[in-house]
């Protein structure tokens, strides 16, 4: 869940950055693809540091910093669906006998 907030947030931030956050999708430019390459090391970079790697946040980072979703409310769509997963992964597997960690032991 961790790693895709800080892919959302990333992705967001690097359209901030390159003045895209209102630009409407476009075909591929210079700025989409600074935005992709800031928004992927700043979502690496991040995960490393808070401790909390997850591959699969880096297609949510291009989801969000190459402008194929970005709504607020869409955003919060993604998140929640991601806890809704978590939840599911949880439950299933207690369902069926095998001990899924709420935490990660370090």
């Amino acid at each position: 869940m961790y790693g895709h907030a800080i892919g959302i947030l990333c992705g967001w931030g690097a359209l901030w950055l390159c003045g895209l956050q209102n630009a409407p999708p476009s075909t591929v430019d210079g700025a989409r693809v600074l935005a992709a390459a800031l928004s992927l090391a700043a979502t690496c970079a991040l995960m490393i540091l808070l401790d909390a790697p997850h591959p699969p946040a880096a297609a949510t980072t291009l989801i969000v910093s190459l402008d194929l979703m970005t709504s607020p409310f869409h955003l919060l769509i993604i998140e929640v669906a991601v806890g809704l997963l978590t939840l599911q992964a949880i439950v299933f597997n207690r369902l069926a006998g095998l001990e899924y960690p709420l935490w990660r032991h370090s």
